[in-house]
């Protein structure tokens, strides 16, 4: 490493100018004048901004549960009809997405997959439990290598501890479901006691606390 290169990596907020070409010859161009966060988001947690679309969903009649860390917020919102809502977002993204809330809906009766949509979409399918004519929305993927069984909320993955319930025999059978540690949105069964306890994956990414 140079020495000017050292330095400008030292001390980011003063650079000469022979110290700043050297920083601009190994930090990508897409880096560089990125402006900051607006100071008003930048003062609110990733949980406080999730949790604006709080009140639309409850008064919709949906549950609503919201996890928060200093990096990452997620709120989860479930209704009756067996639709379900997830809202997340994360602070280590690039920063110009620092900003922006992930959103991904589940049609009723919640045994489908999930689908990435825009937040105009949000009250129209809080209202209806379905997007509205013409809406985007995208299927997405998984973060998950399991190799077992996918389920795309809890309420799914119960039911299918159910099914298997009646062909319980002999030797190890499903007792139990938990979340992925790799996907928010996949669940499984498993047949341990124990083990697979966290209730949020990336656990080191979020704190315990959970807000009713």
């Amino acid at each position: 490493m140079s020495f000017h290169l050292s330095r400008a990596l030292a001390r980011e907020s003063q650079l000469t100018p022979d110290e700043q070409a050297a920083r601009d010859s190994v930090v990508p161009a897409r880096m560089r004048g990125v402006p900051a966060l607006p100071a008003a988001a930048a003062r609110k947690t990733p949980g406080e901004q999730v949790a604006v679309y709080e009140r639309l969903l409850r008064q919709a009649g949906w549950r609503v549960e919201i996890y928060s860390h200093p990096m990452r917020g997620r709120l989860e919102a479930f209704h009756s009809s067996g639709a379900a809502v997830m809202i997340t977002l994360d602070r280590r993204r690039h920063i110009k997405d620092r900003n922006r809330s992930n959103v991904y809906v589940l049609a009723p009766p919640g045994s489908g997959q999930w689908r990435r949509t825009r937040v105009p979409s949000l009250e129209f399918f809080a209202l209806h439990r379905r997007l509205p004519p013409g809406a985007r929305s995208m299927s997405v993927g998984t973060k998950c290598r399991c190799g077992k069984e996918r389920y795309p909320t809890l309420a799914a993955a119960s039911a299918g501890l159910n099914e298997v319930a009646p062909k319980r025999g002999r030797g190890r059978h499903e007792r139990r479901c938990y979340r992925c540690e790799a996907d928010d949105r996949v669940w499984h069964l498993t047949s341990k006691l124990a083990g697979y306890v966290r209730p949020i994956p990336l656990a080191d990414a979020y704190s315990p606390k959970k807000v009713p």
